[in-house]
């Protein structure tokens, strides 16, 4: 249902592409200077066209959701490698070598910003219309939301960035100093509190995948979490949990299927399409490459993609409690069926005997559909950015350290219970000792989010913790130093900067 949304977003893309091709190719090594893709990248329509816009670019802008953003979401925490053995790439992401010109990190530093100079413009346009039309501010809310989606992305990986809250005419005006990490979380909140006022609780089928009141008060949760404002975050994610707007899919696998996207464990989710016969999707105009990056890699009917953000041992070894069913639907198994699991019960193929012990399975698409499209890559698949477990859990942990230890203890039986599903496992937390919950809860959090972007900026911001499971604990046998908590600003960048950027401290 999502179709004509998605259409009509790809109608702005292939504009912005049309415009964009003015300027020269769009390869990695031949991008324009920060700044000077700006308003061309935009339809010059109306504002909702404008908004449409960017959508598109968040599934079509490299770094905002393809290979640059897995590598700096995924493959940094200890429960994935960044590849298959002897790619070239391991080293910086594996080992922590993280370097100023590694390839990867340009694409996810300017597409990041360019994106972020494209929201602002949006909403300096419906500034600029000086209109009381309810539209006007729902689609201003779209891209303020949008806008803090970027900067929350940004934040935690560079720490203070640019802020580039206006509309930008000219390069030289987005060569701004780095804004402290303490403004840039006050705009974000900024964005996300204008957002939550101004937009509907929910879309018509068609428009499914355009932000809602529960995904700016679940992305608001979250930023109050990392922040530690836990009265904050608990009261924002119990917002979304009283709307009634959501709820947990009975089968945890169910989750990550077309089937159910869009559906009600679903906040926010970049929108991907492929037609039934295949004819549009993959490199195409309405679907990307996330799925197939992270596909496995192997030979014929198994050549599904590059084989990145692949489970570790120690993730199939010490994420998951006995028997969790989250295991077997979290990873794949080389030379196992795949037990493919969708409503209907039916089972998939035997993955062949491979270089590598297992594969992502929350990217792993239905058999029949790809003998169906002749597209291995999963590029129909949407990626899921939050849904609504995660808001269970951030209502847990603030409630925890706020305190109120037997509310923790209620959301987060919520998320056991439908992990084990009706089976004599995952046996209910019922400890009320604070440590013992907060323990729990990160336990629960890597096992429920596996290979999800979670977990190196939860290992991160637990940082220091008193049980031992933080970023130097778990990370630093495995090469990590305080430094690599923030990546370093590309030296591009930093050229091009003439001086006005720093570099992180380290680097």
């Amino acid at each position: 249902m999502k179709n004509n949304f998605l259409k009509k977003a790809g109608a702005i893309l292939l504009l912005m592409a049309i415009l964009y091709g003015q300027f020269g190719c769009n390869k990695f090594l031949d991008r324009k200077p920060l700044g000077q893709a700006t308003a061309e990248d935009l339809a010059q329509g109306g504002l909702v066209d404008q908004v449409f816009g960017l959508y598109s670019a968040t599934w079509s802008y490299w770094g905002m959701t393809q290979l640059p953003f897995i590598t700096a979401h995924a493959s940094r925490a200890d429960d994935a490698y960044i590849s298959t053995p002897g790619d070239g790439n391991s080293d910086f992401i594996d080992n922590y070598n993280y370097t100023k010109d590694y390839w990867l990190m340009e694409g996810l530093w300017e597409d990041h910003l360019k994106f972020i100079s494209l929201a602002s413009g949006v909403i300096k346009d419906a500034d600029s219309i000086y209109s009381k039309d309810p539209t006007t501010a729902v689609n201003k809310a779209e891209a303020t939301f949008l806008r803090a989606y970027a900067y929350f992305d940004m934040v935690r990986d560079y720490g203070g960035v640019p802020k580039l809250d206006f509309k930008i005419y000219s390069p030289e005006q987005a060569n701004k100093p780095r804004a402290s990490e303490a403004e840039i979380y006050a705009l974000i909140e900024s964005d996300l509190l204008f957002a939550v006022q101004n937009l509907p609780q929910s879309w018509e089928a068609k428009y499914a995948g355009r932000a809602t009141k529960g995904a700016a008060n679940a992305f608001l949760a979250k930023v109050n979490l990392y922040q530690k404002k836990w009265a904050a975050a608990l009261s924002g994610a119990e917002v979304v949990i009283s709307s009634g707007q959501y709820a947990l899919l009975p089968n945890f696998a169910d989750v990550f299927t077309e089937e159910q996207e869009n559906g009600r464990e679903s906040i926010f989710e970049i929108q991907n399409y492929v037609n039934a016969n295949g004819s549009i999707g993959a490199y195409g105009s309405l679907g990307n490459w996330s799925a197939g990056y992270q596909g496995v890699r192997g030979a014929g009917q198994w050549d599904l993609g590059w084989g990145w953000n692949i489970p570790s041992q120690g993730l199939v070894d010490t994420a998951f409690e006995a028997n969790d069913p989250r295991l077997g639907q979290t990873v794949l198994f080389s030379g196992k069926p795949d037990d493919y699991l969708i409503s209907d019960g039916k089972f998939g193929a035997t993955l062949p005997p491979s270089i590598w012990p297992y594969f992502n399975k929350k990217v792993y698409s239905n058999p029949a559909r790809r003998a169906s499209t002749s597209d291995n890559s999963g590029s129909w698949l949407d990626m899921i950015i939050m849904r609504y477990s995660d808001v269970l859990l951030i209502a847990a942990e603030a409630a925890n350290e706020s305190g109120n230890t037997a509310k923790a203890l209620g959301y987060l039986e919520q998320v056991r219970a439908r992990a084990r599903k009706g089976q004599n496992v995952l046996p209910q937390i019922t400890s009320t000792d604070q440590a013992v919950v907060r323990k729990a809860i990160k336990k629960e959090r890597r096992a429920e989010f596996a290979l999800e972007y979670e977990r190196f900026y939860d290992l991160v911001r637990w940082t220091p913790a008193t049980d031992k499971i933080d970023a130097p604990n778990v990370l630093g046998p495995l090469g990590y130093t305080s430094k690599n908590a923030l990546l370093p600003i590309p030296q591009s960048a930093m050229d091009k900067s003439n001086g006005v950027l720093t570099q992180n401290p380290g680097y």
